[in-house]
């Protein structure tokens, strides 16, 4: 009990001396390592006690935690705001709490200062990923997490319609247009989501035209497992997002490296078609980046589980696949075209594909067979409206020959794969799960 008193009378000391200015001294600033215009002061009759006096809207031990920072730039590794939460609203670790001290990352290291570490619970970004980020405790694990903080170079703060990175899914910078085999060329602006996918080229060749797919996430791009199985390393490719033109800059167009490359662990090519033809592409920029909202680059929707539109829909196909099937050239402009869905007890029907169709591909066609995805355009999108949302509805994946009559487009089924994404992307984009 004395050793309290004596604690409590020390600080009222403190506080009503400081009034009158006469118990702390400018000290040298050495002693505490001060930011921020920080001084270090130490107290009159205490002289071996030190700390920073901090300047208006600084604090902290060090005066390192800037309060008036509400978002962050770049990639947020000079972020020193006080956001302390991650994207789902799970609050932080403090970075010398016992766990984290297990951690690469905490406030015990030697550099914690310059990196933004000490005695506090607030997002930051040491090791250059992409935004900044903390350890979060699930279950009886502590976890990277990135944190709700968004970035200043965007014009728009977050809500509900708009996710932490200021995307907003499904929406475009053109009106849709239901108007590839067929179809007719189009600016990407109306497919801002697609992607277009190179493989590598040895001997330092440029890179070919491989597939497409379609960014789902800021760092996620789906597309076809039938498009990589046969060269399965990251390494191999290249995906550009904002390209109307392939192999020539586009304005607003962003280049990725494959960080991941994720196919379907049920993937096999069948006697005509494939089963589970789905894959996952984490990218990054050369800086470690990933896709930064425009005109040209937007996320797509998903769908609701087991949730498609209605059989007669209109949706959409991109792709820069060849226009006919004879064709061994792939156009250099984006093309897009509009088919129907078919029902599965059509596309099931015996001059149709017969058993080769399950319930986790899509049938879609032209009715009067006109136009359809073709060789080049695998991975692509299939894009139908769904309670008012553009979605990813399927993923262009085989079917024989090109626009040829009965003998319509198939499409991997994306909602039955959700479950499958979540599992690898971690998060939620679009319409629920």
């Amino acid at each position: 009990m004395k050793v309290w008193l004596a604690s409590l009378f020390l600080c009222a000391l403190v506080v009503k001396n400081s009034e009158g200015g006469n118990v702390l001294g400018a000290s040298d600033e050495s002693n505490c390592g001060c930011q921020n215009g920080g001084v270090c002061v130490s107290y009159k009759y205490f002289s071996r006690i030190h700390r920073c006096s901090c300047p208006k809207k600084f604090q902290g031990e060090h005066c390192e935690i800037d309060t008036s920072k509400t978002c962050y730039h770049g990639n947020g590794h000079s972020y020193r705001g006080k956001a302390n939460t991650d994207t789902k609203g799970r609050p932080c670790l403090a970075w010398n709490a016992p766990a984290v001290l297990q951690k690469t990352y905490n406030a015990h290291r030697p550099d914690a200062l310059s990196l933004g570490l000490g005695k506090h619970n607030y997002c930051r970004n040491p090791d250059n990923q992409r935004r900044p980020w903390c350890y979060v405790q699930i279950g009886l694990k502590q976890f990277v997490q990135e944190c709700m903080v968004h970035d200043c170079s965007l014009s728009k703060k977050p809500s509900s319609a708009v996710d932490q990175q200021g995307f907003q899914c499904g929406q475009k910078a053109l009106r849709p247009r239901f108007k590839i085999v067929g179809g007719e060329f189009t600016n990407v602006e109306n497919q801002p989501w697609f992607a277009t996918i190179y493989q590598k080229n040895s001997g330092g060749a440029p890179p070919f035209f491989k597939c497409g797919g379609s960014l789902i996430s800021p760092c996620w791009v789906a597309s076809a497992a039938h498009c990589f199985i046969h060269h399965p390393k990251k390494e191999n490719y290249v995906v550009y997002l904002g390209q109307s033109k392939r192999n020539s800059y586009n304005p607003g167009e962003m280049k990725f490296e494959v960080e991941q490359l994720i196919f379907h662990e049920d993937f096999s090519e069948e006697s005509l078609g494939y089963r589970n033809d789905i894959a996952l592409l984490k990218i990054r920029t050369s800086t470690g980046q990933c896709a930064q909202p425009s005109r040209s680059i937007q996320t797509i929707c998903l769908p609701p589980r087991f949730g498609d539109a209605p059989v007669g829909s209109d949706c959409e196909i991109t792709g820069f696949g060849q226009e006919s099937h004879p064709d061994y050239l792939f156009p250099m402009n984006l093309k897009m075209s509009v088919v129907k869905l078919i029902s599965h007890e059509e596309c099931k029907q015996p001059h149709y594909y017969g058993s080769e169709i399950n319930y986790k591909v899509l049938c879609a066609a032209d009715p009067e067979w006109k136009t359809d995805a073709c060789h080049g355009d695998s991975g692509g999108p299939l894009i139908c409206n769904i309670d008012g949302r553009l979605t990813l509805s399927g993923i262009v994946s085989w079917g024989e020959g090109c626009a040829k009559k009965n003998k319509p487009g198939v499409y991997t089924r994306v909602s039955s794969f959700l479950r499958w994404i979540q599992s690898h992307i971690g998060e939620e984009n679009g319409l629920a799960f």
